[in-house]
């Protein structure tokens, strides 16, 4: 790591900062509220090949039995944090040195990424929120007892007034805290974190970040007989939401009659096998492609987990084809 140089008015020298000696640290430093949010860097600042020498901006705690540490493998670097034991019980946690301020009027965005050795293993991320003086007012649950899984899986989120996470009142600086393998009934479990970061987003409104999403995409003509709702192949999505909320989808494609005797034609959206959206058409016109296009939230709510988005073709009579299918799909917070 570089030297950090500051220009010092009354001396008129330049010298280099003792890190340790700040109190606080800008938000954002460097577009980057958290310093070694990455865990490469040991104390002072140093590039730390041994564990020897800590994790300089963090404060490692270990729960009864378990065990808090840095070890290789990471997703950013070479570092990853590690918490767990061999035998039963929970791993540890790591809380930042510094007080970042915030403005309780404005948006946040926070997001590390997790993995496990077992599927079961959860982990936390948490905004530990003080007043002006510094005193604890309670901890904002970024993720809350998640279970990430044994491949990397990040997760963000949208923190105050507009977000995923409110302030509490009165805050005026957060701490961030990381919880590994906080699943007291597993054997030999391990949770892993690396890449944490906490931001001050740039627009003062912004509630719909794209969370979790996907998107499909096929070229292929499809031919949809006379029948109700035949599913559209090439257009299903799988969605998985880490929390309660809406399904925002877009679908555009092309319809065309492929016999002069197609008298109506009918296209949905349908989720978990429910129909949400129907578009009721005219009569295409034989080869004459015409396009539709579905942009919306989704009716309901769904729970936390998996859901499955299709789209289905009806005609009447005759042959409806159709091409050119896009569609993708991302989560919406429930306010």
């Amino acid at each position: 790591m570089g030297s950090v140089q500051i220009h010092n008015a009354e001396r008129d020298a330049l010298q280099i900062p003792d890190r340790q000696a700040y109190e606080h640290y800008h938000e954002p430093l460097g577009d980057f509220g958290i310093f070694n949010g990455q865990l490469e860097q040991g104390l002072a600042g140093r590039y730390a090949n041994d564990l020897a020498q800590g994790i300089e901006g963090w404060t490692l705690e270990p729960f009864a039995g378990g065990t808090i540490d840095r070890v290789t493998g990471g997703l950013a670097g070479n570092w990853r944090l590690r918490g767990g034991q061999a035998g039963m019980g929970q791993g540890g946690l790591a809380i930042s040195w510094k007080y970042i301020p915030v403005d309780e009027d404005r948006d946040y965005y926070a997001s590390a990424a997790f993995i496990a050795n077992d599927a079961a293993a959860t982990v936390f991320l948490q905004a530990f929120c003080y007043t002006a003086a510094k005193v604890f007012i309670a901890a904002a649950n970024i993720v809350n007892n998640a279970t990430p899984g044994t491949s990397w899986v990040r997760y963000q989120r949208n923190i105050g007034p507009n977000g995923d996470v409110a302030w509490p009142a009165n805050t005026r600086y957060v701490r961030i805290r990381v919880v590994l393998q906080f699943n007291g009934a597993l054997t030999g479990a391990f949770a892993y974190v690396d890449d944490v970061q906490f931001q001050q987003l740039k627009k003062t409104y912004s509630p719909l970040i794209r969370l979790v999403s996907d998107r499909i995409s096929s070229d292929a003509t499809r031919t949809f007989n006379a029948g109700a709702a035949l599913l559209w192949a090439g257009s299903p999505i799988t969605l998985t939401l880490e929390e309660l909320g809406y399904i925002w989808y877009e679908y555009n494609g092309v319809v065309w009659g492929d016999t002069i005797n197609v008298m109506a034609w009918d296209i949905e959206v349908f989720i978990d096998g429910v129909s949400d959206n129907l578009i009721v058409g005219g009569v295409p016109v034989v080869s004459n492609r015409t396009p539709f296009s579905m942009n919306q939230r989704s009716t309901l709510s769904y729970a936390a987990g998996p859901h499955t988005l299709d789209v289905r073709v009806t005609d009447n009579v005759g042959i409806v084809q159709g091409a050119l299918i896009r569609g993708s799909a991302f989560y919406v917070r429930v306010n």
